[in-house]
């Protein structure tokens, strides 16, 4: 009897921090908008922006301040950040893409590369790292032909064309 009593106490206790947590939620939590002013991401930190893909997938996307001909940050704008690369096991950078795995714990592995059709977010599988032979790497300035055994990447399991989806310029909300 006196363990029933107990877990219903503790049952009692735990709906009731549930329902303080919830009352302390922001109504309108702050939220990353595109010049159509859609939702692009959540923040995450300053920079670091968390990007809904298809699939229920979420990965880590970078943004950098725009800057106005002086070179000074415009205020309250940023725009959708490049200079990764991205790995493939075909020879022309069409099939078989991996990121290298993420530093941030509880992130998917994710890239940003800018082609001639914007940025593109590269979100990585969750889970342990594996070897792949690499033909080819996917950077900004285009893709370039190597052969090398790479260690310490993930399969990339979805994309998505940030500047077409979420067209800058970008500010929070």
């Amino acid at each position: 009897m006196k363990t029933r009593v107990l877990a219903a106490g503790i049952a009692a206790a735990a709906l009731a921090a549930g329902d303080a947590c919830a009352q302390v939620t922001p109504a309108n939590p702050i939220a990353l908008v595109d010049s159509n002013g859609k939702v692009a991401a959540r923040p995450l930190n300053e920079i670091l922006m968390l990007v809904a893909l298809d699939n229920g997938v979420v990965a880590p996307a970078a943004i950098v301040p725009i800057y106005d001909a002086d070179g000074r940050g415009a205020s309250g704008l940023a725009t959708w950040h490049s200079g990764g690369s991205v790995l493939f096991t075909s020879a022309d950078c069409t099939t078989g893409a991996h990121v290298y795995t993420s530093t941030h714990p509880g992130l998917r592995a994710a890239s940003q590369v800018k082609t001639h059709a914007g940025i593109v977010l590269h979100a990585g599988a969750i889970g342990p790292a594996i070897t792949a032979t690499i033909q080819s790497i996917l950077y900004d300035n285009g893709c370039a032909s190597v052969t090398v055994r790479q260690n310490g990447l993930v399969p990339v399991v979805a994309t998505i064309n940030l500047t077409t989806a979420h067209p800058p310029p970008l500010s929070f909300q």
